[in-house]
């Protein structure tokens, strides 16, 4: 598709060499959510191997839905993670938090190499925060698709998710979790303060989240913004178009019955 020489973008350009192309909003989005400090990217694919022990053997999968109903879980089954699958990865995290004392109980009697960590605060705090920042990013993703969507809609749900991404540092700056629901509940529930080893690692996370989406999704052109809002045209808007289309843009912004 991009390719310098071959790919679509360059094929239309060599007939249309200002037309301009956007790479796909959903991608982007991915790969801004990649980068994450070591030890919540530990805690990540600790999560991933867990739930692939009990899911990629049939029988321990059974037993592992037995145990959820004669626990009355709401669920009875954990959910794969698949990096094709963009959503795949916060759901994964909520159902395995949702389960956690299944899953703490299940690994009981068992050698699995990562058993102590459903009994580690830390290590489900962090769980948690996981579950619940990804579900957000699953929000954005969602937000991003659809026939509907223009450049402009995905460029305003970038910039309040950043702008979301910065208040919810403050918050945790002052001990305030209530943006993640998972967290808040699982402290709530155990009457115990985060580690700030664990706040800093939240903090780092969130500033890089904020870093990256903004480097992915650079400030639109401030030529194109008499697209969205024609009423209100600005000077460097004028200067992309000629002579003929100035006319018609100014006829446009004074018409106060259209702007009605």
């Amino acid at each position: 598709m991009l390719g310098q020489h071959s790919g679509v973008v360059s094929r239309v350009k060599a007939v249309a060499p200002l037309a301009s192309s956007v790479h796909c909003s959903i991608h982007r989005e991915a790969l801004a959510a990649k980068k994450m400090p070591l030890e919540l990217k530990t805690v990540l694919d600790q999560a991933v191997k867990a739930v692939n022990f009990i899911k990629s053997r049939p029988l321990q999968s059974r037993l592992f839905g037995v145990l959820c109903g004669e626990m009355g879980s709401n669920h009875k089954q954990l959910l794969l993670h698949t990096e094709v699958r963009w959503l795949s990865r916060g759901k994964m995290l909520t159902r395995l938090f949702e389960l956690r004392d299944e899953v703490r109980l299940f690994f009981l009697n068992s050698k699995f190499e990562l058993a102590h960590c459903f009994n580690d605060f830390e290590w489900l705090a962090k769980l948690a925060y996981l579950a619940d920042i990804f579900s957000h990013l699953n929000s954005l993703n969602l937000a991003l698709q659809g026939s509907a969507v223009s450049v402009f809609k995905v460029q305003h749900k970038v910039e309040a998710t950043i702008r979301k991404l910065a208040q919810w540092k403050k918050r945790v700056d002052q001990g305030n979790y209530d943006s993640f629901e998972n967290m808040s509940d699982f402290l709530t529930k155990e009457e115990t303060r985060l580690p700030n080893t664990v706040t800093n690692a939240v903090k780092e996370h969130l500033e890089g989240l904020k870093t990256q989406l903004r480097e992915y999704f650079p400030a639109l052109d401030a030529q194109c913004s008499w697209i969205e809002n024609p009423f209100e045209v600005q000077d460097e808007a004028l200067a992309v178009l000629s002579a003929k289309e100035q006319d018609g843009l100014l006829d446009l912004s004074c018409d106060t019955a259209l702007k009605l």
